[in-house]
């Protein structure tokens, strides 16, 4: 089945009519917990090795919440930060990417709500895995540039080391736990979200899924993957809805000067520039050093890269991600956020 017609578009350009409000990242946060796994560690929990580990993912080490850290608990901590940063601005609405809520109910934007101290305004939660924060910032772009709302508070938050079955080499060795946080508000002039593209086919649901292991019906739930067909698939969705942002922004792969994928495993990320045409040196890799944060990947990855001054505003950025359901998406914009701590 062909992948163009499940994406749909936004918008077309980020001025859009006379007028009409810019949604623009104003400020970051992030939250990673002190808790370390490196390969030395997964290689006395499970049958794998560093080599295995590097060669296969990219991955060296990840972080793990402590005891009582959840989702809520690191994303109230990546909110602080970027509202701080912000001026500390009441947002319209808080929007939680997450699918490592610790409780089915209230939300976690319910509880960051309340963590907050910011009653009031609308708040609840997106699951849609690893690109949880491309369909909240797609939903933000929208609200805002129809004038429902001026100013939304994003969160991505994962505690994903709790989910994992670390008797199972293929997945355990890939996920972290992390946050970030996003100021979302209108603007105007240049700069801003560019294009957004967001989509699902739940057709392949059984690519990455929580549940048992086909082979042991009887066994512990856990995240569990098909890992070949979740890189075929990663790849051809991150190689077609960065080219259909492109065309959508106007640009061409020599215009982006960051590429800032879901930072779900090195191959996949290299794969893709690869295809594109954009050279590593232009690509901001993390996933070394946090492993798959899913929903709070793209966030964390871009607050490194302003706290570490190598993204400037007036520079364009193109993300993408893709995770279970499986969704895919990205967002192209001109950074105009800060560019430090």
């Amino acid at each position: 089945m062909p992948i163009a017609p499940f994406l749909h578009a936004t918008m077309e350009t980020a001025t859009g009519g006379m007028g009409t409000p810019v949604a623009q990242i104003l400020s970051l946060g992030s939250y990673i917990p002190d808790g370390v796994l490196t390969n030395a560690d997964m290689e006395a929990m499970v049958d794998t090795s560093d080599t295995w580990i590097v060669e296969r993912t990219g991955i060296r080490e990840r972080h793990r919440v402590g005891p009582g850290d959840t989702a809520a608990s690191m994303g109230e901590r990546a909110a602080r930060e970027a509202l701080a940063k912000a001026g500390n601005p009441v947002p319209d609405a808080i929007i939680v990417a997450t699918c490592s809520a610790a409780t089915r109910l209230p939300s976690t934007a319910c509880l960051i709500q309340q963590r907050l101290g910011l009653g009031g305004m609308p708040a609840f939660d997106i699951n849609a895995a690893c690109s949880g924060f491309v369909y909240a910032l797609a939903l933000s772009d929208s609200l805002i540039r129809s004038r429902a709302l001026r100013t939304v508070l994003v969160i991505a938050s994962e505690a994903l080391t709790p989910l994992v079955d670390y008797t199972d080499r293929s997945t355990c060795v890939l996920f972290g736990d992390g946050a970030a946080a996003a100021v979302v508000g209108s603007g105007g002039g240049d700069g801003g979200i560019r294009a957004v593209r967001w989509a699902a086919d739940g057709a392949e649901a059984d690519l990455i899924y929580y549940g048992v292991r086909e082979d042991d019906p009887d066994g512990g739930r856990a995240i569990r993957m098909a890992g070949r067909g979740t890189f075929r698939s990663a790849v051809t969705r991150f190689i077609n809805v960065s080219e259909l942002l492109l065309a959508d922004a106007g640009w061409t792969a020599d215009d982006i000067d960051w590429f800032i994928p879901h930072q779900a495993n090195l191959r996949i990320i290299e794969a893709t520039a690869k295809r594109l045409g954009v050279p590593m040196e232009r690509v901001i890799v993390n996933v070394d050093r946090v492993g798959n944060t899913s929903a709070a990947s793209i966030p964390i990855a871009l607050h490194e890269a302003a706290a570490t001054g190598r993204l400037r505003p007036g520079q364009r950025v193109v993300s993408v991600a893709f995770g279970s359901g499986v969704t895919w998406g990205g967002v192209a914009l001109e950074w105009t956020g800060q560019t430090s701590r």
